[in-house]
C-alpha cells in the first residue's frame, strides 16, 4: 500500500466517517472511493484536495511529505 492510501484510510477512520459518507461528499460512488484506499487508483489533484478538506488535513500529510 502507498503512503497516500494508508493515511487516507487512517484519517477517514479518525474522522469517524464511512467510505460511503466520504464518497457522497465527493460526489462519487463508494466503489470509486474504495479504489483510492486500496491503492488501485489515485484521485485527481482536485479530488485529492477535496478529500483533504473533508478529512481536515493537508495534501502534504496525505502524500507523505510530512508526518
Amino acid at each position: 500500500m502507498s503512503v497516500f492510501s494508508e493515511r487516507l484510510r487512517a484519517k477517514r477512520k479518525q474522522a469517524k466517517l464511512t467510505q460511503e459518507q466520504v464518497a457522497e461528499r465527493l460526489g462519487i460512488t463508494r466503489a470509486a472511493y474504495t479504489m483510492y484506499e486500496t491503492d488501485k487508483t489515485q484521485p485527481t489533484l482536485e479530488t485529492a484536495a477535496k478529500i483533504a478538506e473533508i478529512l481536515e488535513t493537508s495534501l502534504d500529510y496525505l502524500t507523505g511529505r510530512y508526518n
